[in-house]
Order: structure tokens, then sequence, then C-alpha cells
């Protein structure tokens, strides 16, 4: 049975259109996709250049509309193509790797408008599961401002560098690239750790919470050990979740109210802290985007 009489099966609406001039077949799983030449010309110049070529032959049976036999699989196309066409709307992908094989198709075909619709859905649905493995991806693209949204990203992970089984985009990095990821985590981990260590966290604690009475600079144990924990903590893990989650500042916070002699700080003592953390947060944050991932051409 030759390609012509193998058996087809027609794609699902928008794209079993009879009146359609042109018809994209997938090769994988034979699923033929009535569409417009008009549009798929807009969509990707690869594409409108296939028009030119001999189509060796090959016409639907029906309608004698040429037909372009294309390798990606039918799930591919139909996500690669209803990200470009009018009032279709894109949906979840299906999974990590059907996600990088509408990438990749995209990039292959050059439709840049739906090169980044795809990427920015990909970043949406699983950048917070499956960074690492985004980050090998786009620096093997190439991308660098992509890789730095997974680099930060995964300051999210304590301890980044040793074996994990979470990293399964290894097989497709580059030791240089991953040594970037590293050296980035480890230089905003430093600059995070730092900020605790500057003139600011003594003097705004005790504004914050009690600005007549002294009765915090009798005893700052409790203050001094909060920041020199969570300085350790942000080392390891240098973001914003790791202070909001610190065990540190509910030790602190209750060493510091048992300290307090003072009735009236007693009952600001949680909202102060509450405060600084805020503004520690704050300053965390500012030093941690003045850091970046080191270019790969660098």
């Amino acid at each position: 049975m030759s390609d012509a009489e193998e058996p087809t099966a027609t794609a699902i609406a928008p794209f079993d259109n009879p009146d359609g001039d042109i018809i994209l077949r997938s090769t994988t799983d034979r699923v033929d996709f009535h569409t417009f030449k008009f549009i798929l010309s807009l969509m990707s110049p690869v594409i409108k250049d296939m028009f030119t070529l001999p189509q060796n032959g090959l016409k639907s049976g029906e309608s004698s509309v040429p037909i372009i036999p294309v390798a990606e699989s039918s799930a591919t196309l139909e996500s690669l193509l209803i990200f470009y066409y009018p009032a279709a709307t894109p949906k979840a992908f299906s999974s990590f790797s059907h996600a990088v094989a509408v990438m990749k198709a995209a990039k292959k075909y050059d439709m840049q408008v739906v090169l980044n619709r795809t990427v920015d859905l990909i970043i949406a649905q699983f950048l917070p599961d499956r960074v690492l493995e985004l980050y090998a991806l786009f620096c093997q693209l190439g991308w660098q401002d992509y890789a730095q949204i997974a680099a930060t990203q995964a300051l999210e992970i304590k301890d980044l560098g040793r074996p994990s089984h979470v990293f399964n985009g290894m097989r497709n990095i580059t030791a240089f690239d991953y040594h970037r990821l590293l050296a980035y985590h480890q230089e905003c981990g430093v600059a995070a750790q730092d900020v605790g260590k500057s003139p600011f966290s003594g003097n705004h604690i005790f504004e914050l919470v009690c600005d007549t009475c002294a009765c915090f600079t009798k005893n700052l144990s409790w203050f001094n050990e909060y920041l020199d924990k969570s300085g350790k903590e942000l080392l390891m893990r240098p973001c914003e979740s790791t202070l909001w989650e610190s065990a540190s500042y509910i030790h602190a916070t209750i060493k510091a109210f048992g300290d307090t002699s003072c009735y009236d700080c007693k009952y600001k003592l949680v909202e102060g802290i509450g405060a600084f953390r805020a503004l520690y947060i704050a300053r965390v944050k500012e030093a941690v985007a003045k850091v970046k991932l080191a270019d790969a051409d660098q």
C-alpha cells in the first residue's frame, strides 16, 4: 500500500475545515490538518517556503488539496497551530515532554509569535516543579533571558549542587552551564547573607518595636542569634521563602518575648518583629536582584 493509500484521520476542529486549501499531515500518526496557506504563511516563513516545493503528487483524495508531510506528531502539531489559529484557545500541555516538543517545533519552523507564547505557557505551567530541566533546556537553546528566569527560581532549592534526582535535565546540559548556575546560586547566597550584617539591622528593630523604651538594649542575644541563623539559611537558600519559613524567626520571637520586661513592649513585640522581617525580606530581594547569571559567552 502506498503512502497515499494508507488510512489517515482528520484532526479535530478547527483543523477539519473542508474549505482549507492546504493539508499538513503528521507522518508519525497520519493525521491530516486542514488549514489555509494564508494563515500558515503568516505563522511560519519556513512553511511558506514549503509551498514552493514539489509536493510529490500527494493530494487529498476528496478535494485534491495539496498535502505537506511533517515529522511532528498530531498532538505536537495541534498545539503548535492552535497558538496562532484564529478563534482557537491554547490548552495546557499534557506533559513536560509534550511542551518541549511543541517549543522545539516552533523554533524549527521559525514561528516566533508561537514560540514566545509557548515558552510563556511552559514557564507558567512547569517552572516551579521542573525548574532545573527548564534551565538546562534554555541554556541548550541559547536563551539567556529565560535561563535567568529559571536560575532565579532555582534559588528556592536548598544546597544546590548536591546530587539530586530532580535534575533530570543534567544529560542535556554542559558542565559550563551547570557551573554558571552553581556560581549564581552561591553569589546570591553571599549577597543575601550580607544583608543581615549591614547597619540597618541593628537600628530598625528598636524603632519598629518601641521608640520610647530601652528594654530591648539590655539583651540582644535573641536578635543577633536570629540574624546569624537566618543568614546561614539564606546562604544555602537565598530567596524570600527562606525568611518566611524560617524556624529561627519563631524561636527569636519567643525568646524576645520572654526576655522583655516592659509590659507595653510585650504587646508590640510581634508586630514590631514582623515589620522588621518585612524590611529584611525587601532588602534581601534587592540584594539578590543585583546578582545576574553569568552570560554564556563570557
